[in-house]
């Protein structure tokens, strides 16, 4: 072989410095690629947190909120809340007079933030985001829009509320009587439920109780069978004297083996009426079946009184029975509960007392009055076992404990009676009672609310 060829073999093996030229030639293309992969990355994230974040806000704001806030102001106030610490924030601030530094990076505008004819939301909200390694190539923002649909109302919902009106409602808690606070609490709780009560999606009920409840005259004599007028009784330690007690429009318990159901009155199942010594009740307000009239069910709340001791278990079956569909023949046609449908429809009941069950009932007469045992057991053993019973029946149990003493019996009573962990409250003034109400308000609410994401 000549040195020619030698020398030329050797040329075509050598490869040296091919590398540098080929890489510079890849350089381009992979920057771009994984400016392309960071930058749409932060897209990605930052549509997603707001999407999230406007999802939540339509669905609280089904609710309507309490006071005088718009439509669009729930919704800024609920997104703002969502998008803390994503670096999103909306234009404007939600807190205008906050420092510059904690003004979020990106800033979203919100569009279509009230309601449409058929009551439903549908909002939108859009901002522009900076790029960092596309902008090389040209490409100096990413436009992004979310929107979301929520039908308010879309599964209906019946909702019974049931207040202690005892005597102890007229003391003071934060400087202001508990009954007013109550009824702040419960004007805000039909304030966010308003819009929907319009629709006719949501039905809402009132049980006053307090040594008994007091019924419509209407509804009498579909619970109770056709009693006496009077009752007579000899009284333990009144040195054997019969007793004369009237029949009042009040009822008490249910004996026998249908005391902790709700199975429809009738023959064998009849309420036990209440007599007294002069034929009058407590509470003087009488039950209000559900209604979808708001104003009504207004009036009724602010001429709420105190007045009795505390037969708790009575307001808490009178709460299930308003939602029972065993109940259908007793209630006025309006006021009928449906059938369970866990998928369209929600039954709630919200109990509210400020104090410890202790009044039971012996033959529709006061225990305390004429000294015997309760067949039935004292008022907190038949309430707990009206709970048990109540949510095996498919119905959401809330309570509220005014002013209930931490560890004690009727704590541990109302834990127990409610569905889970996130559906009792111990409010100790009215501040934190209408917190309550406003609490179980938005969270019924939302779950009446239908979501739907409109895709872009």
């Amino acid at each position: 072989m000549t040195n020619y060829q030698l020398a030329r073999r050797s040329y075509l093996k050598d490869n040296k410095g091919t590398i540098a030229p080929m890489f510079g030639l890849l350089a381009i293309p992979m920057l771009a690629i994984t400016g392309a992969a960071i930058d749409i990355g932060k897209a990605i994230t930052a549509e997603k947190n707001m999407q999230n974040a406007l999802d939540a806000a339509a669905v609280a704001a089904c609710g309507g909120g309490t006071g005088q806030q718009t439509t669009e102001e729930i919704l800024r106030a609920f997104m703002a809340a969502e998008l803390d610490g994503t670096g999103m924030n909306l234009a404007p601030p939600a807190d205008p007079n906050a420092p510059v530094a904690d003004i979020a990076e990106y800033e979203i505008e919100l569009m279509d933030g009230d309601f449409t004819a058929d009551g439903s939301l549908n909002p939108k909200v859009k901002t522009t985001i900076p790029t960092s390694i596309l902008k090389l190539l040209g490409i100096n923002s990413i436009d992004l829009e979310a929107q979301s649909a929520v039908k308010c109302g879309a599964k209906r919902l019946e909702l019974s509320v049931v207040v202690d009106v005892t005597g102890s409602m007229n003391w003071y808690a934060g400087g202001r009587k508990k009954i007013d606070s109550m009824k702040d609490a419960a004007t805000d709780l039909l304030d966010i439920f308003e819009r929907n009560m319009d629709a006719g999606v949501t039905k809402i009920g009132l049980v006053p109780f307090s040594e008994s409840v007091r019924l419509p005259s209407s509804l009498l004599p579909l619970v109770r069978d056709y009693p006496s007028r009077t009752y007579r009784f000899k009284k333990n330690g009144g040195g054997n004297k019969w007793r004369t007690y009237e029949l009042t429009d009040c009822v008490t318990e249910r004996n026998g083996n249908h005391r902790f159901t709700d199975d429809a009155p009738g023959p064998g199942r009849w309420i036990n009426p209440m007599y007294s010594d002069d034929g009058d009740c407590r509470p003087s307000q009488t039950l209000m079946p559900m209604t979808t009239n708001h104003a009504e069910l207004q009036s009724v709340i602010d001429n709420l009184s105190p007045a009795g001791g505390t037969a708790g278990h009575l307001g808490t079956a009178w709460g299930w029975y308003m939602l029972s569909p065993n109940w259908q023949s007793v209630w006025p046609e309006a006021s009928q509960p449906e059938v369970v449908n866990d998928d369209e429809l929600i039954k709630a009941t919200i109990i509210m007392t400020d104090g410890d069950y202790n009044t039971e009932y012996c033959h529709g007469v006061n225990d305390s009055v004429i000294n015997c045992n309760s067949p039935n057991g004292t008022s907190q053993a038949q309430a707990e076992e009206l709970c048990a019973n109540m949510k095996e029946a498919g119905v959401v149990v809330y309570t509220i404990g005014f002013g209930i003493s931490s560890g004690s019996s009727q704590e541990t009573l109302l834990k127990g009676c409610a569905t889970d962990d996130t559906k009792w409250f111990f409010p100790y003034d009215g501040d934190q009672l209408r917190a309550a109400f406003q609490t179980i308000g938005k969270q019924l609410s939302g779950g009446q609310a239908g979501k739907a994401i409109v895709q872009q």
